[in-house]
């Protein structure tokens, strides 16, 4: 299975084109950084808004109860006035006896405590009221006589029980509502109490209980930027509810906290699961009050501005994906162009349309390639056309050839009957001319190889000189100095003829026109390792050292003192025309087959005829 899944990635990959790979690769390369970037950017930035965000709700919370304490500890302060006033504490005196068993105050210790109470709470709009009590139950109050009740009976009320028993301490009451108020529309209060003890008995003289309005609390969050979708509770030491400020969906968090009994188990700041929503639970305990303020902040609202983050940032990631896509197409188009223009000149260039060219190219390697493109087939067509010259010359050849069969046969019969004709008539020079001829034709018609041995060229060489002898009536002579192991070496088919043929014509024949006699020509061969040597010499005229040096240079193609040698305006060498066309053929002949080592030089002085000598360096066998 993995294997056929591997084979179709790689048909796939093999089956698209340039232009989509060159836009995948530059998709890849500009969108997998920046998406990266864009990832790790966006998390470590969420990161540190979320420790922001709930840095910031811990600072809050801590702030809250620090202006609680504030609050708390004014109340405090004006809890303990009264112990300093001599005046109160001898009214209270007055009053003393079992809860709720008194019955009426005189109206001028009415007075006076009205008046101590009023300018108490005097611009403390916080304060709902500021009550003195005695011991019997006598009500002080700083509110209107009928707004409370003149004597009340505190054992009767369970929270009041608690501040009975805290010996003098003030204690701060949970929510409730007060039984001494008149009217039964009252709302419930937070109160401050404390027992009054005489200073120096520490007799309880009676208590003074501050009824503090919701509200106060409320007024500690108004200064303070705190998420409206979070909710703040105040909690006292037996985990009651003091203050509640609920989120804006006016669901309480201290009833579902309280419900599952993890109220007083959570740590300070940790996140929780409630009700199948994450909150941040942040808790800050005072010593001085005893109180815990409690944060529950929302997960998603401290995401909040890390979902707005993700939201621009996906939309500008988008926004930059499309710019990159167009701007991928458009590279890769414009990359691309050029090629696929070109790949349909090669398309009709396989259909046999050798005229294309392509037009349109730039400076840079695209061009190069169009401009090597057009050389490429300009030359292609003057090949074409040169292939197709030689092709109608070969057919032409090749009829020409079919008609010409019957004509070696027919010379090879004609020279026969001159032979024997020769032979009737006792003409032994004729017989032996026309044999040497018919070798030659032989030779030079029907081998039809290139390379032959050495015994078979000097077989050749023989034949001409045979027929030269009969010319020149006896007065030419050649001797063969050979070895035996050259015999059998390959060379080119007539290699030596010419350069018997030159020493003739240019040497020999010179000197018998000049009066001279006795013609030689001596052909010699010898192998050292792997170089044949093979030199032909003769008794003739011989040539000029500068003549010399002008045939050498000749031979080899080169200018020899800033002359051409094969200018015919050369008068030095104008006579000697076909013999170096014959040897530089010669010579080419051999750099061909042999190499550059391999070549040809001649030798010789004034008089004392010249040598002609070919170097071959022959291939090893297997080479």
């Amino acid at each position: 299975m993995a294997e056929r899944t591997l084979n179709f990635v790689r048909s796939i990959r093999k089956s698209i084109n340039l232009r989509s790979k060159l836009l995948v690769l530059f998709l890849a390369l500009t969108l997998l950084p920046l998406s990266l970037q864009g990832v790790m950017s966006y998390a470590h930035f969420s990161q540190t808004l979320d420790r922001k965000t709930e840095q910031f709700t811990i600072d809050m919370v801590r702030q809250i109860n620090t202006n609680l304490n504030r609050m708390l500890k004014d109340f405090e302060r004006l809890s303990l006035l009264p112990l300093y006033d001599q005046t109160v504490l001898g009214i209270l005196r007055k009053y003393d006896g079992s809860m709720g068993s008194g019955t009426w105050a005189k109206s001028d210790d009415y007075q006076k405590m009205k008046l101590y109470t009023s300018a108490q709470a005097y611009d403390r709009p916080e304060i709902r009221g500021i009550h003195l009590i005695s011991n019997s139950g006598i009500l002080f109050s700083n509110l209107d006589s009928l707004a409370v009740k003149p004597v009340w009976d505190g054992s009767q009320e369970k929270w009041f029980s608690e501040l009975r028993s805290t010996e003098g301490i003030w204690h701060l009451l949970p929510p409730h509502i007060p039984g001494y108020y008149v009217s039964g529309q009252e709302a419930e209060y937070i109160t401050v109490g404390r027992e009054l003890r005489d200073p120096g008995t520490l007799q309880r003289l009676g208590y003074i209980l501050i009824d503090i309005r919701l509200e106060a609390f409320g007024q500690l969050l108004s200064n303070l930027n705190f998420e409206q979708k979070a909710s703040l509770m105040i909690v006292d030491s037996q985990h009651r509810l003091i203050f509640e400020k609920t989120s804006t969906d006016g669901l309480s968090a201290y009833a579902p906290l309280l419900s599952h009994g993890k109220l007083q188990d959570y740590a300070d700041n940790q996140k929780i699961e409630l009700d199948g929503r994450s909150y941040l639970h942040v808790r800050h305990h005072s010593g001085y009050s005893g109180l815990s303020v409690i944060s529950l902040t929302p997960i998603t609202v401290i995401q909040k501005e890390s979902g707005e983050m993700l939201t621009f940032t996906m939309g500008l990631a988008l926004l930059c994906m499309a710019a990159v896509a167009t701007l991928a197409v458009l590279v890769s188009y414009r990359v691309t162009r050029p090629l696929i223009r070109l790949k349909h000149h090669m398309i009709r260039v396989e259909q046999g349309d050798f005229s294309q060219r392509v037009t349109q190219y730039s400076s840079d390697e695209l061009g190069q390639i169009s401009r090597g493109f057009n050389r490429m087939m300009e030359e292609i067509h003057r090949l074409f056309h040169e292939v197709y010259m030689l092709e109608i010359q070969e057919r032409e050849a090749e009829l020409s050839a079919l008609q010409s069969q019957m004509n070696p046969h027919f010379i090879y019969n004609t020279l026969e009957s001159i032979n024997m004709m020769a032979v009737r008539q006792r003409h032994a020079e004729v017989s032996a001319m026309v044999t040497a001829l018919g070798r030659l034709l032989r030779y030079t018609i029907d081998k039809a190889d290139r390379m032959v041995t050495l015994r078979e060229e000097l077989a050749f060489v023989d034949s001409y000189v045979r027929i030269q002898q009969v010319r020149y009536n006896g007065e030419l002579e050649i001797i063969y100095d050979m070895e035996e192991e050259v015999n059998d070496c390959l060379v080119p088919k007539l290699i030596l003829q010419p350069l018997v043929e030159n020493a003739i014509c240019h040497g020999i024949e010179g000197r018998l026109a000049g009066g001279g006699t006795g013609g030689m020509i001596w052909v010699s061969a010898v192998l050292f390792d792997q170089e044949l040597l093979i030199s032909v010499r003769d008794n003739g005229k011989g040539m000029e050292q500068e003549e010399l040096d002008r045939l050498n240079a000749s031979i080899s193609g080169q200018t020899f003192s800033g002359q051409n040698v094969h200018s015919p305006a050369n008068p030095i060498l104008h006579r000697r025309a076909g013999e170096s066309l014959g040897l530089h053929n010669i010579a080419q002949r051999l750099h061909l087959v042999y190499g550059k080592d391999s070549g040809l030089s001649v030798d010789g002085s004034p008089g004392q005829g010249l040598v002609v000598t070919l170097s071959i360096h022959l291939q090893r066998k297997g080479d």
